[in-house]
């Protein structure tokens, strides 16, 4: 064989495979800047929602679906365990920097780290309500449920993945998208942590979808994305419990998956804003 005809072979070959391999690096890159940007967004289209009872408030993890205000989030949101009750008072918060939000009620949280001084940040709220279906306040029988943010103005949103039903395969990696332990206002942590999809569960709820990974205590209705884009809400966690050790983050989670056509009755609905209270 001739041998400046092998060189100009090798050659080829091995610019091809560097070819494809920065293509799958640029792949992947890509990828990642679609995850910085999520984390980096002030303000995010993710959110707190805090029901309040007599006596006792909880809280949750959502995400904006429409400049004026809905929000998806797990129904059970609105359930305080202490109190057996549902709640109908509620308040949506923004973390970060008011910029570019309506106006709402501004409240600045103070915290300290061991690996840094003290720092501070913004929480902007909203009183809100929850929407009802026939009744209900779970969407189609799911751990869903939608809220309205009380506010004027144009509040930042998510894509659905989907306009349809969406298909999901074993083995496929999602981002779960949730703040640190929302329930202690001083800790402002951001987390998009991957999950692998693994299996089906059969619920209380209906038929939801696992994936296992890590996640943190108080995720439950925090943003599952595919491709940067919204396909599912976290309904449930099943904790790893070690013995003498406590609880670890790490398990499986169960997701009820969402697409633009579950929603669009709601999302076409013509709302007039309603003022502050």
């Amino acid at each position: 064989m001739n041998g400046g005809f092998l060189w100009r072979r090798l050659l080829c070959l091995a610019l091809g495979c560097l070819g494809s391999n920065l293509q799958v690096w640029l792949g992947a890159v890509g990828k990642l800047d679609d995850l910085e940007r999520f984390a980096n967004m002030d303000p995010k289209p993710f959110v707190l929602i805090e029901a309040s009872g007599d006596k006792i408030k909880n809280r949750g993890q959502g995400v904006v679906l429409s400049e004026d205000g809905l929000v998806i989030s797990v129904g059970h949101a609105s359930w305080l365990e202490e109190e057996r009750a549902y709640s109908n008072r509620f308040r949506i918060s923004f973390r970060g920097k008011k910029n570019g939000l309506p106006e709402g009620e501004v409240h600045r949280h103070t915290t300290r780290f061991s690996d840094r001084e003290g720092t501070s940040f913004l929480e902007t709220y909203y009183q809100a309500e929850q929407i009802r279906f026939e009744g209900s306040r779970f969407l189609d029988g799911a751990d869903l449920g939608v809220f309205k943010i009380r506010g004027k103005g144009r509040f930042p949103r998510i894509e659905f993945f989907s306009q349809s039903q969406p298909d999901m395969e074993i083995g496929e990696t999602l981002y779960l998208c949730h703040y640190n332990f929302p329930h202690k206002p001083a800790d402002p942590f951001f987390l998009i942590n991957p999950i692998e999809v693994v299996g089906v569960a059969q619920t209380s709820s209906g038929m939801q979808y696992l994936a296992k990974g890590y996640y943190r205590v108080g995720s439950s209705g925090g943003a599952i994305l595919k491709n940067g884009k919204l396909i599912g809400i976290q309904s449930s966690a099943y904790t790893v419990n070690a013995k003498g050790v406590g609880e670890i983050p790490l398990g499986l989670v169960s997701f009820h998956l969402v697409w633009k056509d579950r929603l669009s009755p709601i999302l076409e609905t013509k709302r007039p804003a309603k003022p502050e209270k």
